[in-house]
């Protein structure tokens, strides 16, 4: 009876593998609590390969890491963790650099509207103390999302750090609970598919 329990339990997790559903760790938020508000989504952006080149420039992608097939297929993993909780459609702030905004537009759960306090440093985007006080302020600022649209906030790995969680994989997030400070409540993790 044992061996048949087992072979019952692994051909359920490879026929989830194969089917391409999106792993959910057991201590992951659930996402269907955003359909009552007071949440926030941040999201670190997915896989991106390559570096950015010496002569970056935010408004070319060609001098940028870029999302690629691994971070492609992320975004849709994550896309539909969010449809399978019942969320269809959120407001999306995202970093204007590349692979922020194509992760917030691969998600395909609404309109993206760039939000530089969002943005990595960059040494040709300005000193980083200026940055980490631009996401300070932004995060202060931060409103709870109200139950008819969820906020997603796509950034960079800097901003885990500031509110406290530094281990977040690409593609991973956290929940925040804002709380009118530039460290917001973590009530829950994304785990990265």
């Amino acid at each position: 009876m044992q061996g048949g329990l087992w072979r019952s339990v692994i051909a359920v997790l490879a026929f989830a593998f194969l089917a391409g559903a999106a792993p959910v760790a057991a201590a992951d938020f659930d996402l269907a609590k955003l359909k009552d508000g007071g949440y926030v989504v941040l999201l670190r952006h997915v896989k991106a390969g390559g570096s950015d080149a010496d002569n970056f420039d935010l408004e070319n992608c060609g001098t940028q890491r870029q999302v690629g097939a691994p971070g492609r297929k992320q975004a849709a993993m994550l896309s539909e963790r969010f449809r399978a909780a019942g969320i269809s459609e959120v407001r999306i702030l995202s970093s204007q650099y590349c692979r922020a905004r194509q992760t917030a537009e691969l998600l395909d759960l609404g309109p993206v509207t760039a939000e530089p306090r969002l943005n990595y440093f960059h040494w040709r985007t300005g000193d980083e103390a200026a940055m980490v006080s631009a996401f300070q302020s932004f995060l202060q600022e931060l409103e709870a999302a109200g139950a008819q649209a969820p906020l997603v906030v796509v950034t960079h790995k800097h901003a885990f750090v500031e509110v406290g969680v530094p281990e977040v994989k690409s593609g991973g997030g956290v929940i925040l609970k804002p709380n009118g400070s530039a460290k917001p409540d973590v009530v829950g993790r994304i785990t990265a598919p």
